[in-house]
């Protein structure tokens, strides 16, 4: 009887990692151009680093930073059109 409960316990716990595993893969975003490309899709992959750190090679890795960098002047870019247009447009208005 006791070789059973050992063997349960076994199983279940063998049980449990496949399925931690199944649900920490769940998580695991691609890293290809459809998300190189998209500052949103992009900022969810590093959201989830942990689970995908593992897949990213060197050169992904290369990608990934040149990616961020893009958005980021991206969004300085946005923040500078505004203030931009929100001066032209308040500041002629005096």
């Amino acid at each position: 009887m006791k070789s059973y409960h050992s063997l349960r316990n076994v199983a279940l716990f063998s049980f449990s990692v496949l399925i931690g595993m199944s649900a920490a893969n769940a998580h695991t975003t691609n890293l290809d151009a459809s998300v190189l490309n998209n500052c949103d899709a992009l900022t969810s992959f590093a959201k989830n680093a942990d689970h995908n750190d593992a897949q990213i090679s060197s050169a992904q890795t290369k990608g990934y930073v040149d990616a961020r960098v893009a958005c980021q002047v991206q969004h300085q870019d946005q923040h500078l059109q505004s203030e931009k247009y929100f001066v032209k447009k308040y500041n002629s208005e005096k």
